[in-house]
């Protein structure tokens, strides 16, 4: 197996099945580096980064934590409740 770390990439056998890096120091130097980088990501929201929606590409708000905006998860919720009703009219 290879280790996840990039920047160590070693080749090692794992000792349990979810086994994901070669030594803790690797593990501890990825955790560390994924959590500066919603850190920072955060940050820049705050600071009025601009973001898109992956829906849409309509420019989101600062204030909005979520990767959509409003209406693409008003219209996803909608066509999941339809589909959910669907599959209930279908069974009954």
């Amino acid at each position: 197996m290879i280790c996840l770390n990039s920047e160590c990439k070693k080749d090692f056998v794992s000792k349990t099945h979810n086994q994901k890096y070669c030594s803790d120091e690797c593990c501890r130097v990825s955790t560390n580096k994924r959590i500066m980088e919603k850190y920072y990501e955060k940050k820049a929201i705050k600071n009025g980064a601009p973001r898109k929606c992956k829906g849409c590409s309509s420019f989101l708000s600062r204030y909005n934590d979520q990767p959509y905006c409003a209406k693409c998860i008003k219209s996803k919720s909608s066509k999941f409740k339809k589909d959910l009703m669907g599959i209930i009219d279908d069974i009954g």
